[in-house]
């Protein structure tokens, strides 16, 4: 998918919402407060859209409600935009970039870059199962210098 594309299937803040409450809700809403599966959406000229209240705890919340995303004045657009630019690119987008791309302040970009990174530390931690393969790596650095110790270098060393 390229920009245009991720621009025709999300073309209003409400198709971002709605994308954002499907992965992270999945089939039923779930307050981030207490974890109840009941609640209602609040729908009145004054409420925002997407706002809605627990039946157990009585809160407000919405889908950016404990997230990184949450209490900022970004559009989901542009976190959505965000995210697919420093998913799509294989070296890392610089926050100048996301910064320029987004019409957004540098600071601002740095924060949301590492926002977007915190979001995907769930998916780092976890663990490999199965046939895992890797090529010829040596996993570690330099030894640390010991005086009179002459450590092996190359395939002779014993990291694993």
């Amino acid at each position: 998918m390229n920009l245009d594309q991720l621009r025709q299937r999300f073309p209003n803040e409400q198709s971002c919402r709605q994308f954002f409450e499907s992965v992270l809700w999945h089939d039923r809403r779930k307050c981030p407060l207490c974890g109840c599966e009941q609640s209602c959406a609040l729908k009145s000229q004054n409420v925002r859209p997407g706002l809605y209240e627990c039946y157990q705890c009585k809160r407000q919340f919405t889908v950016t409600t404990r997230t990184p995303m949450h209490s900022t004045k970004l559009s989901l657009w542009k976190w959505l935009q965000a995210m697919y630019l420093i998913v799509n690119s294989s070296k890392g987008v610089s926050s100048v970039f996301l910064g320029r791309y987004l019409g957004i302040s540098q600071p601002a970009a740095w924060r949301m870059g590492h926002a977007i990174r915190q979001m995907m530390t769930p998916m780092l931690n976890a663990k490999l199962s199965g046939v895992v393969e890797l090529d010829e790596t040596y996993i570690g650095g330099k030894p640390r210098y010991q005086p009179g110790v002459k450590n092996k270098r190359g395939r002779g060393t014993r990291k694993y």
